[in-house]
């Protein structure tokens, strides 16, 4: 398989789930697509634990990784949603489109959503609050 834009929604969920997607494909924008189809299955709080559990799972499985995120994920999840609220669309490509920072610039609304680096300080933070954010300020 050279990219995830073949497979269903249904397809990739079942994939990454199972640990059977390729993970030199498990790339940003994948992820986002993983956030975004779990939010329009269940909604923002199940989809927030789904990806997490989810995630980590794969980390540790597919990537032989102990280098899961918790606010990372969460953060996908919540940041994604806030788009997707402010967007008519129902296609996750046009989604994309309309909000180009969610597929190019993510790390600084990262950096807005939690009010410091997560990629660096997240071990720290977690012991202390493993899934505290601050409010958006997009």
């Amino acid at each position: 398989m050279d990219n995830y834009e073949n497979l269903t929604d249904k397809d990739l969920l079942y994939q990454i789930e199972n640990c059977t997607f390729p993970p030199e494909l498990f790339k940003h924008e994948v992820q986002l697509k993983l956030a975004w189809i779990l939010i329009n299955t269940y909604g923002l709080e199940v989809a927030t634990h789904k990806n997490c559990k989810i995630k980590e799972n794969y980390y540790v499985n597919s990537l032989h990784s102990d280098k899961f995120n918790r606010p990372l994920t969460k953060a996908y999840t919540e940041i994604l949603h806030y788009f997707m609220e402010k967007s008519s669309t129902k296609d996750f490509d046009k989604l994309l489109r309309e909000f180009p920072r969610l597929k190019h610039n993510f790390k600084n609304l990262v950096k807005t959503h939690y009010g410091y680096n997560i990629l660096k300080e997240h071990r720290k933070e977690e012991s202390l609050n493993p899934l505290g954010t601050i409010l958006f300020t997009f």
